[in-house]
């Protein structure tokens, strides 16, 4: 398979701050989600805005080191659906009221763009579709960040400008992309090192793991007891709190989302 993406479909879902995110990349999305419907085929853009700050010595015509400041990220695409939903979602909120007619007849409706100081953040989840493969980026938090100008031309049809920011906190993560895509799939770990490579029957001994690929281990085993205290110190380096286990050779076994490793009597307990 290629591994050139190509968007063959793209959607664009909104949601309350706070509402339940789709687990995967193909699940039906979650209750009080909407979608925004139609959008221009080429205006859905994806913006990561990372900041930096360079240090500059007079020993040197280059930047001695250049460090990270900030991280922003941006949401825009031109909306061809006029809808309630959409007209807050591009103003950042505003409200709906429904409207009599003094004459009789069918009900109008009046939008008010919300006034400073009370715009809304909306979760935003983009959605694209190349074949088999899928992908979701999904944004916790985000705010309509620009002034919205309508083109009322006679010769196309008008567009709702939505331009979102992406909002952070420590509790959540900015953003994040879930995919079925197997080109994602983490490289399997290895062990090549375990020290020490002995330790007391009780527990407690602090084991460092050498190897690849383990930065994101979840798990490690002596037999079949779980270790505690995890840290990955660097993606070829992990360490562990041996627990209690009966005297003798145990296995290592380490669990990564790229799969096991097993250093066979890697650790005996004396």
């Amino acid at each position: 398979m290629t591994k050139i993406l190509v968007p063959a479909i793209t959607r664009v879902w909104l949601a309350a701050v706070g509402t339940e995110a789709p687990e995967d990349a193909t699940v039906a999305m979650p209750a009080g989600w909407y979608s925004v419907g139609l959008t221009t085929e080429d205006s859905l853009k994806f913006n990561s805005e990372p900041t930096f700050e360079q240090v500059k010595s007079a020993q040197s015509s280059y930047p001695t080191r250049t460090f990270q400041t900030g991280d922003a990220a941006t949401i825009e695409v031109d909306l061809q659906d006029w809808s309630g939903p959409n007209f807050k979602a591009v103003y950042g909120g505003g409200t709906i009221s429904a409207i009599t007619p003094a004459g009789g007849g069918p009900k109008h409706y009046k939008f008010t763009p919300p006034r400073i100081g009370s715009r809304s953040e909306v979760a935003a989840c983009i959605e694209v579709v190349d074949g088999g493969r899928h992908y979701r980026y999904i944004v916790p938090r985000t705010m309509q960040m620009e002034g919205v100008s309508k083109d009322l031309a006679k010769t196309k049809e008008v567009v709702l400008p939505l331009r979102l920011a992406v909002q952070g906190g420590d509790d959540v993560d900015a953003w994040y992309v879930v995919t079925d895509d197997p080109e994602f799939q983490p490289s399997a770990p290895t062990i090549t090192a375990v020290n020490p490579t002995t330790g007391a029957i009780a527990g407690g001994t602090q084991v460092t793991i050498t190897g690849t690929n383990l930065g994101g281990a979840t798990s490690v085993k002596f037999g079949t007891a779980e270790g505690t205290g995890l840290v990955a110190t660097d993606d070829d380096q992990i360490s562990v709190i041996s627990p209690a286990g009966a005297s003798g050779a145990k296995d290592i076994v380490v669990t990564t989302a790229g799969g096991t490793a097993t250093k066979v009597g890697g650790f005996t307990y004396a």
